[in-house]
């Protein structure tokens, strides 16, 4: 609901947080708009990292990170077998997230992510998020992730400005290295934060609107017009590139 200008802006007015990744469904263009405001700040403690949500087959999300270049310019393509995105974002050199898992439809579920876990190539899973976990049943997941190696992270799943520091994430240091470095260590760690005001029904109707009718319109509008741009230069569209350094 917010640009990416605006969510950068807040995070810098606010302090406390040094790194911010913003996931966007089936898109990671959100990045290059980082990247822009970074350059229009440079002084700014605020760093991004490249970020995307990605919707396989049957709707389950996955979320995908990448903390140093070349960074992909495009995402795998929507509604792809589960493996075959996690496949795609490992070749990427991206981090592969569960994310919500408990989350009706949209969420992995513990036993799905059990068995996905056990072929390899996740990399870690949302333990805290604002819905769906119960805080008694933590302990369960909690021990699903150290069985299988995962770290364990969080996000807040935010569609609203006011609620970007619902989960936040702590690591000792500051810069993306430091920040990295904490994934392999595991001296990562999610935690509750806090809450934004309460959203009048006119703005969550508002959001809904953006999520299940703009947002689709623009990614079609968006994908037409690169197949007519691959048709027009007799080439596949899917020939560009998918990486880019910076």
């Amino acid at each position: 609901m917010s640009t990416v200008d605006e969510i950068l802006d807040h995070v810098e007015d606010n302090g406390g947080t040094d790194i911010i990744g913003i996931t966007d469904h089936d898109d990671c263009r959100s990045f290059e708009a980082a990247l822009d405001w970074k350059a229009r700040h440079p002084r700014s403690h605020v760093q991004p990292i490249w970020g995307a949500e990605i919707t396989a087959f049957g709707f389950t999300h996955i979320l995908a990170y990448k903390m140093r270049p070349p960074y992909p310019t495009v995402t795998p393509k929507k509604f792809m077998a589960l493996r075959k995105v996690v496949d795609e974002l490992n070749d990427l050199g991206c981090y592969v997230v569960v994310p919500h898992v408990d989350a009706p439809m949209v969420g992995m579920g513990r036993r799905r992510l059990a068995r996905v876990a056990a072929r390899g190539r996740i990399h870690g899973y949302e333990l805290l998020t604002p819905y769906f976990t119960a805080p008694d049943s933590l302990p369960e997941l909690q021990a699903l992730g150290q069985k299988h190696g995962l770290v364990p992270l969080g996000g807040p799943d935010a569609h609203f400005i006011e609620d970007l520091y619902r989960i936040l994430v702590r690591f000792p240091g500051q810069s993306i290295d430091d920040f990295e470095r904490s994934w392999s260590d595991g001296t990562v760690h999610p935690e509750a934060g806090r809450e934004g005001p309460k959203k009048t029904l006119r703005r969550k109707l508002q959001q809904q609107h953006r999520s299940l009718v703009q947002r689709p319109h623009e990614q079609v509008r968006t994908w037409v017009r690169g197949q007519l741009a691959g048709s027009s230069t007799g080439k596949p569209a899917a020939a560009k590139a998918r990486v880019h350094s910076v």
